[in-house]
């Protein structure tokens, strides 16, 4: 049986913080010798393979972690970004292939509208 999708509105503002009391927690046990950036890309690539169906408005779609996904701007314009769950909420970390940069992890809530989710698509 399918799971019911999650509505992103439905987070908790505090859900934010779960990640960065995490790494929190393992810094202060030194059991992490890196900053939470860095320690974010180490969980995004061994990480428990995931997936959540999420809803924003009337917009249904998957995420998975460990994935890339691609949306388009009404510029048209592509923006790239990787994906990494916690317990169902999703964190993403935009790409700049052309300079192979990878920016920080933000939360996912707020950062695309409507109209640019309809246009995900999973890149690999």
């Amino acid at each position: 049986m399918q799971r019911q999708a999650i509505d992103v509105a439905s987070f908790p503002k505090d859900r934010i913080l779960v990640l960065f009391f995490e790494w929190q927690a393992h810094v202060r046990q030194h059991a992490v010798p890196m900053g939470y950036d860095a320690w974010l890309d180490q969980r995004y690539l061994q990480g428990p393979a995931a997936a959540v169906t999420l809803k924003q408005k009337r917009v249904v779609f998957e995420l998975m972690h460990g994935a890339v996904f691609e949306v388009r701007g009404k510029d048209g314009r592509r923006r790239l970004f990787r994906v990494q769950l916690e317990n169902d909420f999703p964190y993403v970390s935009f790409r700049d292939p052309a300079n192979a940069v990878n920016y920080p992890w933000v939360a996912f809530p707020g950062v695309f509208t409507q109209a640019e989710l309809m246009t995900l698509r999973r890149v690999y």
